[in-house]
Parts: C-alpha cells; structure tokens; sequence
C-alpha cells in the first residue's frame, strides 16, 4: 500500500488529520512520498502551515502503523 492508496482510503474526521487527508485528495500533484522527510519537504514548499504539518505527521505515523499490521508484525 502506498501512501497515495492509504489516503485515498482514509476516514476523514473532523479534525485536522482529516482536514489534511481531504487536501491531500483534492491535491493534483500531491505526491506519493516515499517517507516522512519526503512529505515535510512538499509541505514546506507548498507553504503549509505548523498545525498542518503536525496534522501531517501523525497521519503519516498512522501509514507506517497500517503498513506494520498489513506486514504481520
């Protein structure tokens, strides 16, 4: 699963992870990063501000938690 696929898939909530993952979708060019520096770096160039990037991260985290359950471990 890619982080792309895992955003695309992703419950939004009412709260700023999910206000980030509904950016993230209606982003064309919203790459899909390959780690978490990766991601930090497009949000830094696109001008996102702290708590997004916060936001970010801890969906970021919930990613690599998802792709540890996918692998069994």
């Amino acid at each position: 699963m890619t982080f792309r696929e895992y955003i695309a898939n992703r419950q939004c909530r009412d709260n700023p992870q999910g206000d980030f993952v509904e950016d993230a979708r209606r982003d064309p060019r919203f790459p899909d990063v390959q780690s978490w520096p990766d991601l930090k770096l497009y949000l830094a160039r696109r001008g996102a501000c702290e708590e997004a990037v916060a936001a970010a991260r801890i969906v970021w985290q919930g990613y690599r938690a998802a792709l540890r359950r996918q692998a069994g471990g």
